[in-house]
């Protein structure tokens, strides 16, 4: 999946390179962030963007994250989905010799504030995309992988695999027996139906909280039927080709 709008005007100049005769990338001056995260920076002097020349040695070089779409180390969108334009940025910080990683949002009705997509880790990210919609965040661990988790602002914090309403989904449960909804968001409620596996199902309602979220849907299917299911039923499309 291709990265979300870079709109740092100009970084393809801060960023040029200096390379050898042989075409050999050896440096690379950082790019200027936008002030909304610039500010940030600041004020969290532990803080510093990623710099792929000391951060991610033996994995990408500048070139190669500028080839993947992946430079500069940050998207603008509205995450918070409340009309401002928001940063999600790579940073990083040592608390000893080895950097840690995060990706950190400043929403634009809060500068000066970070929120942390994930919790600092000494596990490398190489990059930031969005995910299944705009409002979605996927800090990029490796490409094309199953580590790499996507995150959705439920109003106080990032949530893994958050689902909005109208999105769809594909129904989980045990493969080859019809997997079961419910008449209320609770595991021992009644039950409202038996759907195939993998069915296909339509977000009406968000319930619960983060881990212990449940969603009412309404399945395609010629009866329609609505229920509750809890999020360990919830699959992507993909998953259901496999």
């Amino acid at each position: 999946m291709r990265g979300g709008p870079r709109q740092a005007g100009g970084w393809l100049v801060a960023a040029g390179v200096v390379a050898t005769t042989a075409g050999v990338l050896i440096a690379a001056q950082a790019p200027s962030p936008p002030p909304l995260l610039a500010d940030v920076l600041r004020a969290r002097s532990e803080w510093r963007l990623l710099d792929p020349t000391t951060d991610l040695v033996g994995d990408y070089t500048v070139a190669q994250l500028v080839e993947l779409d992946r430079w500069p180390p940050w998207i603008e969108m509205d995450y918070d989905r409340d009309g401002k334009t928001d940063i999600a940025a790579v940073v990083v910080r040592r608390t000893g010799s080895e950097p840690e990683f995060t990706v950190a949002v400043v929403h634009g009705a809060t500068p000066g504030r970070a929120e942390l997509v994930v919790p600092f880790s000494p596990q490398r990210i190489f990059g930031v995309s969005e995910a299944i919609k705009d409002d979605t965040i996927m800090p990029l661990r490796c490409a094309d992988c199953e580590a790499n988790v996507w995150y959705r602002w439920n109003g106080r914090a990032y949530e893994p695999l958050l689902q909005a309403v109208g999105e769809s989904l594909r129904i989980g449960g045990e493969p080859g027996a019809r997997s079961p909804l419910f008449a209320s968001p609770r595991a021992d409620a009644p039950r409202s139906a038996e759907v195939p596996y993998c069915a296909r199902a339509q977000v009406q309602e968000v319930g619960g909280e983060e881990g212990r979220r449940w969603y009412r849907v309404e399945v395609v299917a010629p009866t329609f039927p609505r229920g509750w299911v809890p999020q360990q039923f919830v699959m992507g499309a993909g998953d259901c080709d496999r």
